[in-house]
């Protein structure tokens, strides 16, 4: 567990450098002109269904015990769903963070200590071992060109600045861990200037 804990040091890292995306207007009005467009084509396509696909839409919508009629279908989060949704259950964000965690390159002596689980084996594709979505390294010393590190019980945590799909897999997690922050509710402290 205190190994999960160095993966959250990571991150507090990396929410401590901060980012500015400009004006949220701007931002909001592309993302609802993209979101439209899309809406449309996806809506258009399915309007203009192939008769060879038919069969194949029509197969579907009973496995999902879809409405056979309809031609739009709602997306939402859970497990139970009407014959006018599809339901999707997803993974928690902690559920996630544990997966992940799962393949750090954790030290000989955590383990031999019980303090930690080993690292987890590479999974295996058609072509060999798949890479994990994120590689975090750890040894007793300071890596030189670490993207990010920690120190924790005497060893250093690190994705490497090489690592280009680690470092993106990273930044995601703190992009969501932005989106979920609730921010404080608490009032501001007040000031009381004694006047003479």
């Amino acid at each position: 567990m205190r190994l999960h804990s160095a993966l959250l040091i990571l991150a507090l890292v990396g929410l401590t450098s901060g980012c500015v995306l400009g004006p949220g207007t701007g931002i909001r009005d592309r993302f609802d002109y993209s979101a439209a467009v899309a809406d449309y084509a996806l809506l258009e396509r399915m309007r203009r269904v192939q008769p060879a696909i038919e069969a194949d839409l029509r197969e579907i919508r009973q496995l999902l015990g879809l409405d056979p009629g309809a031609r739009e279908f709602r997306v939402g989060y859970g497990s139970v769903a009407s014959d006018k949704e599809i339901a999707i259950l997803t993974r928690s964000a902690l559920e996630i963070l544990v997966d992940l965690s799962s393949f750090i390159t954790v030290p000989e002596e955590h383990i031999a200590e019980r303090r930690v689980s080993p690292t987890a084996a590479a999974e295996e594709g058609p072509a060999g071992p798949v890479r994990p979505l994120i590689q975090i390294k750890s040894s007793r010393d300071r890596p030189a060109d670490a993207f990010v590190a920690v120190s924790y019980r005497d060893f250093w945590f690190w994705i490497d600045d090489r690592d280009v799909s680690s470092k993106r897999m990273f930044s995601f997690i703190m992009f969501v861990f932005a989106l979920v922050e609730p921010g404080s509710k608490d009032a501001p402290p007040v000031l009381t200037i004694p006047t003479g």
